[in-house]
Formats: C-alpha cells, sequence, structure tokens
C-alpha cells in the first residue's frame, strides 16, 4: 500500500500559538510536529479517510524517518497506543512521550 503515499510536500503552519512543521503525503495523509534540527516531535499522524490498517501510517513514517535522527511522538491518544509501540518496535521512532488517556464512561451518578 506504500505506493499510495509516494512523494511528500513540506510546509509550515500555526499549530496552537506554536509554529509547526506539515508533512503531507498523497491520499490525505498528514504528519504535523514540531522540527528541532534533526529532531522531530511528532504530534499528529492522520491517514485522512483512508482505512485504517492498511500500513499507510507506516509507510508515510518509513519515508519521514530518514530526514531525522530521532523522532519523539507526543500527546497521543491512548487508543493509538499499540500503533506507536509497533513502529518503535520497527525503529521507526525513538521515544514515546505523553499519553491522553480516553476512558468513556457509560453512567456517572451525581
Amino acid at each position: 500500500m506504500y505506493e499510495l503515499i509516494q512523494g511528500v510536500t513540506e510546509t509550515e503552519k500555526y499549530f496552537g500559538d506554536k509554529l509547526a512543521v506539515v508533512y503531507k503525503f498523497g491520499w490525505g495523509i498528514k504528519i504535523i510536529g514540531f522540527k528541532y534540527g534533526n529532531h522531530l516531535d511528532l504530534r499528529v499522524l492522520t491517514i485522512g479517510n483512508n482505512h485504517k490498517r492498511k500500513g499507510l501510517g507506516e509507510g508515510a513514517l518509513r519515508q519521514l524517518r530518514p530526514r531525522f535522527k530521532t523522532i519523539t511522538v507526543n500527546e497521543i491518544y491512548e487508543e493509538a497506543l499499540p500503533f506507536w509501540l509497533k513502529m518503535k518496535e520497527r525503529g521507526l521512532i525513538d521515544h514515546i512521550g505523553t499519553v491522553k488517556l480516553t476512558r468513556v464512561y457509560d453512567h456517572v451518578d451525581a
């Protein structure tokens, strides 16, 4: 499936009040983070309207990996942790930083 994401463009855009780097791949796939020299603090990886589990996120990381000595992932959601652990195991990221807990409660008594 990696052939769908060949080619990447790099632009800058404000993410909150900080200037971030945005990598756009084909088919609506994007990676957003903060670049500090040869380090990327990755905050968002989105595959757009594409189906999950097709290798698109991994393929985008494979294209981005050679650009950086270290890639850290921060502010990821708890349900995405298995994906990021797999990417770390495969050497596509170096560190996992902060994880947002996303517990959903069906019922809360007042």
